[in-house]
């Protein structure tokens, strides 16, 4: 069953029955912001109402990245200003097609049809790289958080101690990587300073259990940063051995996330590609990015 979390603040949590994602509600009557509303079209009439509730003058549609469960909601918002990174309008035109049947998978699967078919747009404002950014009350960092998807940020409220952090940090999915490993462990690195700093108290992953206070916070980035670590070094002894890609994925399959065994169909797979493309990367092949999605399904473009 869905449900809201509010975290006081204006700073509101709605869970969607699919994957456990969470979209964010930053309440307020001079501006509202809503970030990756989703999944379902009950889900989404559910923020949109909440959204209205609030009296907003003016309301910001913030898109964390261009994978599908994140972007389905902006019909419902037709008089929002969106924002998303700069590589995100390529991104929804590349996986139209992806995008358009995942939803109506699982549109189908739950008995929610969308009335019509998801259109691509180009935000209105596009970023990169580290932004400063003034919505009125809300003061939002924004970094590049590549590795599991090229377009993806982290959103930052520096005053509240709070991160939106896009599909990373979860309890519920290890990092999936949409290339070389490199690129995620260089998000983390860069995150780790604000961590460290007691810059977060509140962690909001994009799917999974909300964090509340700051050590755990600080457990889920180490856990992560470990898991990758272990994986390409994991990768590098097995290429120093001479041993093939395939063989590489076999003898990491031990490797574990957390102090835990990696366990679950999406997790299985996404470790074992993870393998796959940091021992490519570590070869200066180049990689076609990977589209994953949650709960299991995952898929490569070719």
């Amino acid at each position: 069953m869905s449900e809201w979390t509010d975290l006081g603040d204006g700073v509101r949590v709605r869970r969607s029955r699919l994957f456990q994602m969470n979209s964010v509600l930053l309440a307020d009557r001079a501006h509202a912001v809503v970030v990756d509303p989703g999944v379902l079209p009950s889900e989404i009439e559910d923020l949109a109402r909440a959204t209205r509730d609030t009296g907003a003058r003016d309301v910001t549609l913030l898109l964390t990245h261009a994978h599908w469960d994140h972007v389905l909601g902006r019909p419902w918002f037709p008089g929002a200003r969106t924002l998303a990174h700069d590589r995100f309008e390529a991104e929804l035109q590349r996986d139209l097609a992806h995008i358009h049947a995942e939803a109506g998978r699982y549109a189908a699967q739950h008995g929610e049809p969308f009335a019509k078919p998801f259109e691509p747009f180009a935000p209105d404002e596009a970023v990169s790289g580290l932004r400063f950014m003034k919505l009125d009350p809300w003061r939002l960092v924004l970094r590049d958080a590549a590795g599991h998807c090229s377009s993806q940020i982290s959103i930052h409220l520096p005053e509240r101690r709070t991160l939106i952090a896009a599909d990373m940090l979860s309890d519920i999915e290890i990092p999936a990587l949409d290339g070389p490993c490199a690129a995620y462990l260089a998000t983390l690195k860069t995150l780790e300073p604000v961590f460290e700093a007691g810059g977060v108290e509140t962690l909001i992953p994009g799917h999974g259990a909300i964090v509340t206070d700051g050590a755990t916070a600080r457990r889920r980035l180490r856990q992560d940063l470990d898991y990758l670590r272990a994986l390409e070094s994991g990768v590098r002894e097995a290429r120093t051995a001479g041993l093939a890609a395939e063989d590489a994925v076999a003898r990491l399959a031990g490797l574990q996330h957390g102090g835990r065994p990696i366990e679950g169909d999406y997790n299985l797979e996404a470790h074992r590609e993870n393998v796959r493309l940091t021992w490519a990367g570590l070869s200066q092949r180049p990689v076609g990015p990977a589209r994953r999605g949650p709960g299991g399904k995952y898929r490569t473009r070719k």
